[in-house]
């Protein structure tokens, strides 16, 4: 950004130097361009700042944020190429509502029982299942 303020500073001082000024109309017309020249350089230079301004106040923003998932979602280093999700479901319909429902294949080594999420009623129970197999 320097470099451009020292160049309209470099074009006022030529133009000093050569002795041009506003009483000729070729003398306005570069005295105007110098001037704009000069305003385009100085909003440039308020733009650059404001972008820097904005940048430190996103990276504040971004850190707070990622703070706040971890404190939400726990800091456990997930790694998005992991993959986290190797339940398999299995699908069952419920006698009683005919409902669809799912249940986690994990689910059925710990229940002896299983609910239906619809009704409430009782899906499989492996007790059902044991008295049918000692027949």
């Amino acid at each position: 950004m320097n470099y451009l303020v020292e160049r309209v500073a470099y074009l006022k001082g030529l133009m000093d130097g050569l002795g041009i000024n506003d009483n000729t109309n070729e003398g306005k017309v570069l005295v105007n361009i110098v001037d704009i020249l000069d305003d385009i350089v100085n909003e440039i230079i308020d733009l650059h700042d404001s972008r820097v301004e904005l940048d430190e106040y996103v990276q504040t923003i971004d850190e707070d944020l990622s703070n706040v998932e971890d404190e939400v979602y726990g800091n456990d280093d997930y790694d998005e190429d992991d993959d986290y999700d190797d339940t398999q479901y299995i699908e069952v319909e419920c006698p009683h509502c005919h409902e669809i429902v799912y249940f986690s294949d994990d689910f059925f080594d710990v229940e002896d029982e299983l609910l239906c999420p619809n009704c409430n009623k009782t899906i499989y129970d492996e007790e059902d299942n044991d008295d049918d197999t000692s027949d």
